[in-house]
């Protein structure tokens, strides 16, 4: 048994020797030097079944430029750069793609990096008429700044410890964005709305306060106490609860005042099985940060400004509907001083770091209640514009035969409606 396994070796040895001998392109390492570049095939012979890969080997570009996009310069370019250019105009270029390999080629037309300088305010994209149609807007896809809203009131309530009826441990808010919910008591667990739990802020003895943050587009609401223990399902006990509130006014939406609910001992149709009233107090001074910056491209070697300004044009704008973008004093914060450094008081910002990203933290402390709100802002360092994009596709995938010779007409434009146009492409180039 031994020496036939030892002979079947030796034959298994043979054929394998005699295979690597006759066959020329059989290798374990590179495939012959005369496919290198063009494609590697796999397959046979005559190329049915083959599975060719192309590397644009053997491809050169040359690029025109031209001021209409039908009649291109003779002298081929390499400044593909655009300055004060108007509104709603182009700068039009021509690339040739000719290949010269001797074998099909499948290629594909970039920009090494596409630059818009900070102090642009113009809007660009790149189109391309042929051999494919294509078009895309890179200013809309990173802007110097993009904003986001809260979109949340913050409610305050008060208990005095005076109001019977209200002794619980856990206070609680129930809201509606849409319908009536119904007066029900809170016993029945029958309300239509989301239960939110209040958070503490002061009056650690008497009255006490508490806040809660709820979607602007509430429209009823009532307050609640939860007395620990008692019903036969194991549940808590809903002890208590309020008057539902109609019509709320967006706490946080006005500069000067917030809303400030407080439980009374009087009740709904005077009868004492009923629902407690509440009152509003206003001219309360919370905090509140309703519009900030969601993300803040900033230039190495420039500052920014990130204060929430309600004047200031370049900073968080008021928006329709909206009386103030904040209440109280504002503390800034960096989550990564290697990256930027932030004046804590001012929120003017200085960068590190190029081409680095760290958050923002701006957090708004009211007047009337030690309470807090905070907000997250992402900061994007780059170096020397607002608008830095690597390896922008112009064409992709274009097939071209042996000796072919492709043109590929693509422009840049100013969708400005107002704003002229300045940007800088530093190199053209071709991959697959």
């Amino acid at each position: 048994m031994k020496k036939s396994k030892i002979v079947l070796a030796i034959v298994l040895a043979v054929v394998l020797l005699i295979a690597v001998w006759n066959v020329p392109t059989f290798s374990w390492f590179s495939r012959p030097h005369s496919q290198n570049g063009a494609q590697a095939v796999l397959g046979g012979s005559n190329g049915a079944y083959s599975l060719n890969a192309y590397n644009a080997y053997g491809v050169s570009i040359a690029t025109y430029p031209s001021n209409d996009g039908f009649t291109y310069s003779d002298t081929a370019t390499t400044n593909y750069n655009g300055s004060n250019i108007p509104n709603y105009n182009r700068k039009y270029f021509k690339t040739t793609l000719t290949n010269n390999s001797g074998g099909e080629q499948n290629v594909s037309l970039y920009a090494r990096t596409l630059s818009i300088p900070t102090a642009n305010n113009g809007s660009l994209a790149i189109g391309v008429n042929g051999p494919t149609r294509s078009y895309r807007d890179y200013s809309s896809l990173a802007k110097p700044t993009t904003y986001a809203d809260r979109d949340v009131m913050r409610i305050y309530f008060e208990k005095d410890n005076s109001v019977t009826g209200w002794n619980g441990t856990e206070f609680y808010i129930c809201w509606n964005e849409s319908s009536n919910l119904n007066n029900e008591t809170l016993g029945s667990r029958g309300e239509n709305g989301t239960y939110y739990k209040l958070t503490h802020v002061g009056g650690n003895n008497n009255p006490n306060q508490y806040y809660a943050d709820i979607p602007k587009t509430a429209t009823h609401a009532f307050f609640c106490v939860e007395n620990w223990g008692t019903n036969n399902n194991g549940q808590p006990n809903w002890g208590q609860r309020s008057q539902e509130l109609c019509n709320l006014a967006s706490d946080g939406q006005s500069a000067t005042s917030s809303v400030l609910f407080k439980i009374t001992n009087n009740y709904k149709n005077g009868n004492s099985s009923s629902n407690h009233l509440v009152e509003a107090y206003t001219g309360i001074t919370g905090n509140c940060i309703n519009h900030y910056y969601k993300d803040i491209f900033v230039a190495y070697g420039n500052t920014f400004d990130a204060a929430l300004s309600n004047t200031d044009s370049n900073h968080i704008p008021t928006r329709t509907g909206y009386s103030a973008n904040y209440i109280g004093t504002l503390k800034y914060y960096s989550g990564d001083t290697n990256v930027f450094t932030v004046n804590e008081d001012t929120g003017v910002i200085t960068p590190k770091n190029v081409n680095g990203t760290a958050i923002l933290y701006t957090k708004s402390t009211g007047g009337s209640y030690p309470d807090e709100q905070q907000v997250e802002t992402t900061v994007h360092v780059t170096s020397d514009a607002n608008y830095v994009f690597h390896d922008v596709p112009i064409v992709k995938n274009v097939k071209m035969a042996a000796n072919e010779t492709v043109d590929v007409n693509w422009y840049v434009i100013n969708n400005s409606t107002t704003n002229e146009l300045s940007y800088e492409i530093d190199e053209i180039y071709i991959g697959n």
